[in-house]
């Protein structure tokens, strides 16, 4: 047999004859011997061996004389044709990628394996999840009514990338398969990895001024895609949804004066990266803003209890203090302090022209010598008339 097994066992018959003579009394010669009528073997039927085919259903002999010699028949036996399939299937789509038919006969080998079908899958970005042949070559089975039928089940590999490992859209994932899988879009260093910054911007006091304040924060996230079709299939979050970074305390540097005392503390997020923040220096003594320094009023009936301090008011005086009050409607100056020769010019609220300072203050200071002349004159006149 085809596949070693030990063929039927062979079958034994016999025919049993006999013979009637006559014998010459007298000198014991045989004159004549009569042998008794050929005789038929029995039919034999060739065993049924599954999977293979007698060359010779049955055996039969017929009309066998006595004198006839031994028989021996022999029958053959061959395989019967076999078929066989392997299936490959796409579980995540439920596909049928190819199916490989196969012939050959009953227990013999068919030299095929599923090795190299599925290296080229699994190539292409697939994995194997199961496979019927287990790896070896498919023999044939001695089952003519059924076809055997083996499958290989693959699905779709996935490959993560990371800050650690981003992808590079268009190039294969791995250099020395270039016909495999390769980076689909949205997969680059960007997409897994961004950075933000703060940057505090020192600016106008020369040499001195400090170098910027670079502060940055990492945003991190990791995308799976699927390795056959090269679709996107997850993405993580953000490792945060937003950072905010510390203050900075402004460097001090002597003869300038800074804007900010402390800058910084921005927010960033992954799709707004970038902060800039400027920290602007000014020489001593300039004032900048008028609200960068502190002012202070000097109404013109404060000076002018400075200038007359001497000249006591006389309360009971209704004359006085009617005079007294007129001069205390004299309208408050805003004077701010100067402890240097520049003077800035602020911009009149209603016409943004230049104000020019020095003539304001002369004009403060003639109000205040008017308010004087006036009380004193006042002052005067009231002595003469009391004489």
């Amino acid at each position: 047999m085809i596949d070693g097994s030990k063929a039927p066992d062979a079958v034994h018959d016999s025919l049993s004859y006999t013979a009637s003579k006559v014998i010459d009394k007298v000198n014991g010669e045989v004159l004549e011997t009569k042998w008794s009528a050929n005789q038929d073997f029995k039919d034999v039927d060739s065993p049924s061996v599954k999977g293979y085919t007698p060359d010779k259903k049955t055996v039969s002999n017929k009309n066998v004389a006595h004198d006839a010699a031994d028989i021996t028949e022999t029958v053959k036996y061959s395989a019967d044709a076999q078929k066989a399939s392997v299936t490959y299937v796409d579980d995540k789509t439920g596909k049928t990628l190819k199916v490989d038919n196969l012939n050959g006969v009953t227990s013999a080998k068919s030299g095929y394996t599923t090795k190299a079908a599925i290296d080229t899958y699994t190539g292409l970005g697939y994995t194997l999840v199961s496979d019927d042949t287990n790896g070896n070559e498919v023999v044939f089975d001695n089952d003519d009514s059924n076809d055997q039928a083996f499958t290989v089940h693959l699905s779709h590999g996935t490959i993560t990338v990371t800050p650690e490992n981003p992808g590079k859209p268009g190039e294969p994932v791995d250099p020395d398969n270039p016909d495999g899988p390769k980076y689909p879009d949205g997969t680059d260093e960007y997409q897994v990895k961004r950075t933000g910054t703060q940057t505090i911007h020192y600016v106008g006091a020369s040499d001195k001024t400090p170098a910027d304040n670079n502060q940055t924060f990492i945003f991190t996230r990791e995308i799976t895609f699927d390795n056959v079709t090269g679709n996107i299939i997850s993405v993580t979050p953000w490792n945060v949804q937003s950072h905010t970074f510390g203050n900075v305390d402004t460097p001090v540097i002597p003869g300038y004066h800074a804007d900010k005392a402390v800058a910084g503390g921005a927010t960033v997020t992954p799709d707004d990266l970038n902060r800039v923040i400027t920290v602007t220096y000014a020489p001593d003594g300039n004032p900048g803003n008028p609200g960068d320094q502190p002012d202070s009023e000097i109404s013109s009936d404060e000076h002018f209890e400075n200038v007359k301090a001497k000249d006591k008011l006389d309360k009971t005086n209704p004359k006085k203090m009617d005079a007294y009050k007129k001069e205390r409607k004299i309208i408050k100056t805003k004077i701010a302090k100067q402890d240097h020769t520049e003077i800035a010019e602020p911009k009149l609220p209603q016409t943004g022209e230049a104000d020019n300072s020095i003539i304001g203050l002369l004009g403060m200071l003639l109000a205040s010598f008017a308010a004087m002349f006036g009380f004193d004159s006042l002052h005067s006149h009231d002595k003469k008339h009391k004489n």
